[in-house]
């Protein structure tokens, strides 16, 4: 009985033992795990200390915008004493009567040969009468610059009227000291209206310079 209690105490005591060496070897185990983990741990305790403590960066100062410099505007010194000039009033053309708007119209080499042709109705040819190259007087008056005295003859008529109506009707109107009679009465029978706007035509072309204070030929020769 003794021996078989004591033997169970000296296996106790040795599984006591084992179990203890285990422990110790196992602390010992965590202990060996637990350093670096802690030395590494401290380290970055410092690690993070330090870098709080840090001064912070301090950025470059910019440099502070300058305003850009404005140029006051002078005030006026004094006054325009230059008025606006007045604007142009509208020219317009003078309205044209269809025998004027007729007549620029035609064929004034057909009306200068037509002023020379003898008219057998007529016994007369224009230029019979009439001088085409002098204001002089032939039988009737020297038809040279006669747009610009047609021009003036009868209040209201432009000179292609004036001369139109000499035509078709010479006692409408009679220059002073002509005898209407001498005029043949019946041009309008003898010419086609678009014929007798051909000689007007014609004779609002002859220009040249005025001969009517010029002495005449025989007066010159005499002298």
């Amino acid at each position: 009985m003794n021996y078989r209690a004591g033997e169970r105490s000296i296996i106790d005591r040795a599984w006591q033992a084992v179990a203890l060496a285990l422990m110790i070897a196992l602390l010992a185990g965590c202990g060996a795990l637990a350093e670096p983990v802690m030395r590494r741990a401290t380290e970055t305790t410092v690690l993070v200390e330090a870098t709080a403590f840090e001064a912070p960066a301090t950025e470059p100062p910019t440099a502070t915008p300058v305003p850009p410099t404005v140029t006051p505007t002078p005030e006026p010194t004094g006054t325009n004493t230059l008025a606006p000039s007045p604007s142009p009033e509208p020219t317009s053309a003078p309205l044209m009567s269809p025998i004027d708007r007729l007549v620029a119209v035609r064929d004034a080499a057909n009306g200068a040969s037509l002023f020379e042709t003898f008219q057998e109705a007529a016994n007369y040819a224009c230029s019979n009468c009439h001088l085409p190259t002098s204001e002089k007087t032939n039988i009737g008056p020297g038809l040279l610059n006669i747009k610009d005295r047609a021009a003036n003859r009868v209040a209201g008529m432009t000179a292609a009227e004036y001369i139109y109506q000499s035509i078709v009707d010479s006692q409408s109107y009679t220059v002073e000291g002509f005898d209407p009679e001498l005029m043949p009465q019946n041009w309008a029978e003898i010419y086609s209206d678009l014929e007798i706007f051909d000689i007007v035509a014609y004779l609002m072309t002859l220009e040249g310079r005025s001969d009517i204070n010029d002495p005449e030929p025989e007066d010159a020769a005499s002298d």
